[in-house]
């Protein structure tokens, strides 16, 4: 059942919203005539008791204009006839698929409300329609996906009986579903956020996205032996996922922590983002990825940089080889020449008996990432450079000269251009490691991807703290949306896990977000403002019923039956769509 009260933190905002723009009072009702959500001022003047009639002509006519509230005929056996403190009352049904689920007043007990309310009835007719769609949206959403927690939460049972490790993916490959067997099964990395090319060999990935059932294939790799089948979801003849068992014969192996293998990659898909900045690093990364060349990844603190050179590697052709990263700001100037070159024994007082490989050593073949560039000391930037000419290291304390094969990834926040300027950073060892250089935008400009981190997150710290956690409610979507992320990602990551350990109930609310973000003035300051608010919760509805069942006739037409609105209403809609992507 379609339910007001479920979604009475978005109907509290919305007349929040709507009392500060207008000055007028609101107060909604469900189809039982009980009060859901008013303004403080209708609850003192007017109490939470209802008096049935007016709503029942309300739900009946579909709207009502009460302009002498107290001496209307439907005001008779109210508790305030002929002494009602309200001075004009519109009201308008809230509708769904043809059904009634509710009722919408906007009230002034002034005058002057009176007066405005009276002059411009058909703006605020046209405004109460508006949002009458809009809460209908809202709650036929939340129904949807009280019905989806429900059969989820079914399937996960029936999952977890199983003994045999049990995963589901979508079409695409994104694992959605797994029981505690296949979690335990695949401890060597987080199969909540992981896609299938994670996880199996490409061997038989193809054979799953292509829709094929698999039958008990034996694969072997490095961290886990099974018999692996698969079982595809259709429908019709499309295919939308499958269901994955592995049968395993042999436990992982012992050796899960090795520094890279390419089992263990990490792929381009786990920079999460549609942006075109996003889209278009990717598509930088897989043309440079097999290449030898200096790599220098410029960004903000929390943007990525190090995910960002993890996916180079593994995507290159040393991904069978070390990946060794080094934090130059961690290391003491006395212990660096030590830790990138190592030693021999007695090359100083606790030198370990038989010396030590530095980092370039231990990343023979592979990939060394430099992290934080920019604070490597001036004495240390002559030697490295020195290393990348002549591709040979000497162990401290040692003469002989050992060749290295390496790839160089650096990373930095700073502006290594304006250090070169200031002889803060060697401008040879500059223009040595920026041959391929490689920008991370900041979250700030890349809010279109704020929703799929932060779903991402959602997703990885629900399952990591046991909880059902399965969406954002609009308004904590708006709140993270309209925030400027100074710790980029990271933040929004930590703000994810922060709310995911506040919310009590199913979907996050912005009353679990830390309190820097509800600092930010979310009020809708005028009229256009709101409008364009209600359009855009409307439209990208839309938009996502569209995408799940098709543009054209048909899939509009089921578009339109499950957004409860007509199929002409659809299109115009639609038409609005275009004119918005024109303007853009």
């Amino acid at each position: 059942m379609i339910s007001l009260e479920a979604v009475k933190s978005s109907l509290n905002n919305i007349i929040l919203g709507i009392s500060d723009t207008f000055n007028i009072e609101v107060a909604i009702f469900d189809k039982n005539y009980k009060l859901v959500a008013s303004t403080k001022p209708y609850l003192e003047k007017k109490g939470k008791s209802v008096h049935t009639p007016s709503l029942k002509e309300v739900l009946s006519n579909g709207n009502v204009l009460v302009n002498k509230p107290g001496y209307m005929k439907s005001c008779i056996g109210c508790r305030f006839k002929d002494r009602c403190p309200a001075t004009i009352e519109l009201l308008n049904c809230i509708t769904l698929k043809s059904d009634a689920i509710g009722v919408i007043a906007l009230t002034s007990f002034t005058k002057e409300g009176h007066d405005r309310l009276e002059k411009n009835i058909d703006k605020y007719l046209n405004i109460l329609r508006e949002v009458s769609n809009l809460i209908a949206m809202i709650a036929l959403q939340q129904h949807k996906k009280d019905a989806f927690i429900h059969l989820d939460h079914t399937l996960q049972v029936v999952m977890d009986s199983s003994m045999d490790s049990l995963f589901i993916i979508d079409r695409n490959g994104q694992v959605t579903h797994y029981n505690h067997s296949a979690l335990k099964f695949f401890s060597f990395c987080n199969l909540h956020t992981n896609s299938i090319n994670q996880i199996l060999p490409n061997t038989i990935l193809q054979e799953i996205l292509e829709g094929n059932t698999i039958s008990n294939k034996y694969i072997k790799n490095e961290n886990f032996h099974a018999f692996v089948s698969s079982f595809p979801l259709k429908k019709g003849n499309r295919f939308m996922g499958s269901v994955i068992r592995l049968d395993q014969k042999n436990t992982s192996k012992s050796n899960k922590k090795k520094t890279s293998t390419i089992d263990s990659s990490i792929s381009l898909d786990m920079i999460k983002g549609n942006s075109k900045a996003i889209q278009d690093l990717k598509r930088k990364v897989q043309k440079i990825s097999k290449s030898t060349s200096s790599i220098l990844i410029t960004g903000e603190t929390g943007t990525g940089k190090e995910l960002l050179a993890k996916a180079i590697h593994y995507n290159s052709n040393r991904a069978n080889f070390p990946l060794v990263a080094i934090n130059c700001a961690s290391i003491p100037e006395s212990l660096f020449e030590s830790e990138l070159f190592g030693y021999e024994e007695g090359a100083f007082t606790g030198a370990k008996k038989g010396g030590k490989p530095g980092r370039f050593e231990l990343a023979q073949g592979g990939t060394l990432f430099l992290d934080e560039i920019g604070e490597m000391p001036l004495f240390m930037q002559s030697k490295l450079l020195r290393v990348l000419q002549d591709h040979t290291i000497e162990r401290v304390g040692s003469t002989r000269s050992v060749p290295i094969d390496i790839r160089i990834i650096a990373a930095t926040n700073k502006n290594l251009e304006d250090m070169v300027l200031k002889k803060e950073f060697r401008a040879d060892l500059y223009y040595r490691l920026n041959v391929i250089p490689l920008t991370l935008p900041p979250l700030r400009q890349r809010k279109d991807d704020i929703e799929i981190l932060a779903m991402h997150f959602l997703k990885k710290y629900s399952l990591k703290l046991n909880k059902k956690l399965i969406h954002f409610s609009p308004e904590a979507m708006y709140i993270l949306q309209s925030y400027h992320w100074p710790g980029n990602i990271r933040e929004l990551e930590n703000t994810v896990e922060y709310a995911v350990n506040m919310e009590e109930e199913n979907i996050i609310t912005q009353n679990s977000l830390p309190e820097r973000l509800l600092k930010i003035n979310i009020n809708i300051e005028n009229q256009l403002e709101i409008k364009n608010k209600i359009k855009t919760f409307e439209l990208n509805a839309i938009i996502a019923a569209l995408d799940k069942y098709g543009w054209d006739v048909k899939g509009k037409t089921k578009a339109a039956k499950e957004l409860g609105i007509g199929l002409r209403t659809l299109y115009r809609k639609i038409k609005m769509l275009e004119n918005m992507d024109k303007k853009i």
